[in-house]
């Protein structure tokens, strides 16, 4: 069983976030795109944005994108994030491309890389500082293609996405406010 994960984004100052932070929380801690090299590569359209790392795919179902992790409803930089996956990806036809250990998460949503129009929508929400990389080999699932790339583009967006995960979230949560623009 998976233990629950709370998550905190810490997003710059200068982001349209609007967020504030007490201290920053150390980080937990280009790029392939492979649209084009996967034969087994399903795609779609997406109707529906869930979240920053989840989407709605036409006669696909619930996609959950591989290695990244964004804020929850409620936590500093939902809607950011939200709007950011939104605009790169709805309404557009995506290429949905394997590269997990397990083909469904514990929700039942496929896990694949959302690519669209050559260009990897979960690499794009990391080095704009929207996401995370997560839910790899350094925490314990398996590691994936693009996982090499991913954690380079958490580190070069400098100051804009850091992690606390687990318990220290929870402890930490009081130091953190998240105010609107």
């Amino acid at each position: 069983m998976l233990r629950p994960v709370t998550v905190l984004a810490v997003l710059a100052a200068t982001t349209t976030a609007g967020c504030t932070w007490g201290s920053p929380a150390p980080p937990r801690t280009g790029v392939a795109t492979a649209s084009g090299s996967d034969p087994a590569a399903v795609s779609g359209v997406v109707v529906e944005v869930v979240d920053g790392d989840t989407i709605e795919v036409g006669g696909v179902g619930r996609v959950r994108i591989i290695g990244i992790d964004t804020p929850e409803r409620g936590e500093c930089g939902f809607e950011s994030a939200t709007q950011r996956l939104a605009e790169l990806v709805l309404d557009e036809r995506v290429a949905l491309v394997g590269g997990s250990v397990d083909a469904l998460d514990r929700y039942g949503r496929l896990l694949r890389y959302v690519d669209v129009g050559g260009v990897d929508a979960g690499l794009v929400l990391l080095e704009e500082g929207w996401a995370v990389a997560r839910y790899d080999s350094r925490d314990g699932y398996g590691a994936h293609p693009r996982e090499a790339g991913y954690v380079q583009a958490q580190t070069q967006a400098p100051g804009k996405a850091q992690v606390v995960v687990g318990d220290a979230a929870d402890d930490m949560a009081a130091d953190y406010e998240c105010r609107s623009p």
